[in-house]
């Protein structure tokens, strides 16, 4: 069996939708031939853990390195220990913030992002595991984009050939969040060094195909699409809905970009002219909240018999509640990049529940079409774009 090592940043047992794509690539490569060698950092600062994700990977060989970026100095710093911990509660405030300070802060001083500063302790691993082992390949998966960067020293030391994989656009000076100018040519030059050393790059959407091409000069024959998907096992056994009460999910993150105050509003203004309804209908909320004070506006709108604020679960009981839900609620940012599509997209699409979509112009919005043009039970629309 061929061994390909995969370097990735965000992987399990960190948890939400960020490290499923990879974590899938490591459980199943081995059924077509390859031996997946995985190296990642050691405990962050991040929102959610999922220990339920690392047992699908089961047996894989997996090195976690230290780093220098501020998430991994500040989770140490702040929890008081290098051991495995969960942030929540008070602390989970304090890392939180952390978070929203390094977002603020990190693109004036480390690009392409602060996550530069795990390359240090990456660089001798990945030395050490491609001395000692029969490395055929390496595979690198973004963001944070930096791990490219350790891909492209990869392929200048070692000539193994590289495929460079793009969960999201890095296009320069057009990266969401570069402060200056020169920050964007210094960003547009990496890139360009990356995509025109990697033997593959593979990209998530259409649009950042399109753009990555434009970018490198090559040929489209260089970049592969290979769109997210949902892993049928994740929903063998999970039951349908048995509720009483006509349940909506929505199964994600709520932040500042995803606002659920305008579905709020709507349904509170349901309830109000139908009375009826209150005593049927459930709302329920599942995933992390940060940055909007959801219990706040729940009270606002007299919604608090009718919401269900779960919070963070396990992806595989993010599986279940979808498949216990009546329909499903699909939010994505009204400025959303046009190649952003998440894997939650596809689960829902996988569980065959009504959906219900507001999202922007985009490929999220073309995939959704085409389901529902295929005779799915999907709305879109809520005001973000005019097909329904």
């Amino acid at each position: 069996m061929r061994r390909v090592l995969v370097i990735a940043y965000y992987f399990p047992p960190l948890g939400m939708g960020g490290v499923q794509r990879v974590t899938k690539f490591v459980r199943y490569l081995p059924d077509f031939g390859w031996e997946p060698v995985v190296v990642t950092v050691k405990d962050v600062v991040y929102y959610a853990r999922d220990e339920s994700l690392l047992e699908e990977v089961g047996r894989r060989r997996i090195f976690r390195t230290e780093s220098l970026d501020p998430l991994r100095l500040g989770r140490r710093i702040l929890s008081g220990q290098r051991g495995r911990r969960q942030a929540e509660g008070r602390d989970g405030g304090r890392l939180g913030c952390l978070e929203r300070l390094n977002r603020s802060v990190s693109p004036w001083f480390f690009v392409p992002d602060s996550k530069v500063l795990w390359l240090p302790c990456a660089v001798p691993e990945v030395s050490r595991i491609v001395r000692r082992m029969k490395i055929d390949l390496v595979f690198t998966t973004t963001p944070p984009h930096s791990a490219h960067l350790l891909g492209l020293w990869l392929k200048r030391r070692t000539g193994l050939p590289w495929v460079a994989d793009f969960r999201d656009a890095w296009t320069g000076r057009d990266c969401e969040g570069v402060p200056t100018g020169f920050h964007g040519r210094w960003n547009g030059w990496m890139v360009r060094c990356v995509l025109r050393a990697a033997d593959r790059v593979v990209a998530v959407s259409w649009p950042i195909t399109r753009d990555l091409v434009r970018l490198s000069g090559r040929s489209m024959t260089d970049v592969v699409t290979l769109p997210n998907g949902f892993d049928r096992a994740d929903f063998e056994g999970t039951r349908s809905s048995g509720d009483e009460k006509f349940t909506i999910t929505y199964c994600g993150t709520l932040s500042p970009m995803l606002n659920p105050a305008v579905f709020l509003r709507a349904a509170a203004r349901a309830v109000q002219d139908h009375p009826g309804l209150r005593s049927n209908l459930r709302l329920r909320f599942v995933g992390w909240v940060y940055g909007v004070d959801l219990d706040r506006m729940v009270s606002e709108h007299g919604l608090e018999d009718v919401v269900d604020v779960v919070g963070y679960v396990s992806h595989r009981r993010s599986v279940e509640h979808l498949m216990a839900s009546d329909l499903l609620l699909l939010l994505l940012p009204k400025d959303a990049d046009e190649g952003m599509v998440t894997g939650k997209v596809f689960e829902y699409l996988g569980s065959g529940k009504p959906i219900l979509a507001a999202v922007p112009r985009g490929e999220a919005a073309r995939v959704i079409l085409d389901y529902a043009l295929a005779g799915a039970n999907i709305l879109v629309g809520a005001g973000t774009i005019q097909e329904t």
